[in-house]
């Protein structure tokens, strides 16, 4: 059952760490939404190398159709950095 407009979805990492990403559930499908955990996941992994850029990269792209707005992605971005220290502006722009 939704309490607010902005709900919290805990996700473990392995059980090293644990974050809760406000992800809005009212503009985004259950698809759409594990798309944008399964990037996140992507990152905080990249990060540990246990998986490679083209992988990231892949999972990226998938990422931004799904916000579908610069806007949207910059408020995102910054929910990420502020739970993991990790900017994905920053990250994917070392490689373009």
């Amino acid at each position: 059952m939704k309490t607010d407009k902005h709900s919290k979805l805990n996700y473990d990492t392995n059980k090293e760490e644990q974050f809760n990403y406000d992800i809005d559930y009212d503009i985004f499908t259950t698809e759409e939404i594990i798309k944008i955990i399964h990037f996140y996941n992507n990152v905080l992994k990249y990060k540990k190398h246990k998986i490679n850029f083209a992988t990231l990269k892949s999972s990226y792209l998938e990422y931004r159709s799904t916000i579908n707005s610069i806007a949207l992605e910059k408020q995102y971005n910054k929910k990420f950095f502020d739970k993991t220290g990790i900017s994905i502006y920053h990250l994917m722009n070392n490689f373009h």
